[in-house]
């Protein structure tokens, strides 16, 4: 997605759920990607603007007027601890956290205030992400309104190029008759381009983006759920990977091994091999 700069500020759309490709676990597509019209309104009505905040409102508004390029995402459906879905989703600084430390991702997300977070990667994207609205649950229940700017300096422009995005994530889960929990999640992205003269360029490359942040979301969610099983079995060693997380508050430290300990499955003995595991599937 690097090669390109409306990829990397895609990537910034993205910046919540991209990992770099962490496929692994069990997953199913449920429906697949579109940029439809019919789509776009319905995750336009989707949104609650009288629960954002005025300013941020008025940027979200800006950004769903002038879209640049729409895409739905795969829905994607895996086995994962809803509790554990929901405080990443919440969270998303805490999984880039757990990236870097497995060493399997070069993006950096910072929390920098109150559901506020920095971003910067390797090849030249700086920007900001905010979570305008949320209204979240232990059951994965789960809608996340965000807004992201920045910028890309790098191959092949001269200059850097702006842009601004909305993402529209939501969730749900079941418990199957088998006792396992399944989550489904689908993510909204609008991508405002400032440059009009850019337009033609990015919508000239849609189809080659859109491809690589479809399989970028989808290893990502694999990831969550590979870490939920992982959690079940092996729960010591991600408790200590959670306590590793140099940037990351006490607070949600003991929040994750909180949660790690509710899904941790009493039969299984402790490893220390997770960690190895968790870098070895993202390869």
């Amino acid at each position: 997605m690097h090669g390109y700069s409306c990829g990397a500020l895609f990537a910034l759309s993205l910046c919540c759920c991209t990992a770099a490709g962490a496929s692994a676990g069990w997953a199913a597509e449920t429906s697949s990607s579109t940029t439809s019209s019919r789509a776009r309104n319905e995750a336009i009505r989707a949104i609650p603007f009288q629960r954002i905040a005025p300013d941020y409102r008025r940027r979200v508004k800006q950004v769903l007027n002038d879209t640049s390029l729409y895409r739905r995402l795969p829905t994607m459906t895996v086995d994962c601890h809803p509790p554990l879905f929901t405080f990443l989703a919440k969270n998303p600084d805490v999984l880039v956290q757990i990236w870097r430390q497995l060493g399997i991702s070069n993006i950096d997300l910072v929390r920098v205030g109150n559901n506020k977070f920095r971003l910067t990667d390797s090849v030249g994207t700086v920007g900001h992400l905010v979570i305008v609205e949320q209204n979240c649950d232990d059951r994965a229940q789960n809608r996340l309104v965000m807004y992201a700017e920045g910028a890309y300096e790098g191959k092949p422009f001269k200059r850097p190029v702006r842009a601004q995005c909305v993402l529209l994530l939501r969730s749900g889960s079941v418990k199957e008759t088998n006792g396992r929990h399944y989550v489904a999640v689908r993510l909204d992205t609008f991508l405002r381009i400032d440059r009009a003269s850019l337009e033609l360029f990015a919508k000239a490359v849609h189809p080659l983006v859109g491809k690589t942040n479809d399989r970028n979301f989808a290893d990502t969610i694999n990831f969550i759920s590979k870490m939920s099983q992982a959690a079940e079995t092996r729960p010591l060693t991600i408790e200590r990977l959670a306590n590793s997380l140099s940037r990351v508050s006490a607070d949600r430290k003991r929040q994750l091994v909180q949660i790690t300990r509710e899904c941790a499955d009493p039969q299984t003995p402790p490893s220390d091999s997770i960690a190895a595991r968790l870098a070895k599937a993202a390869e």
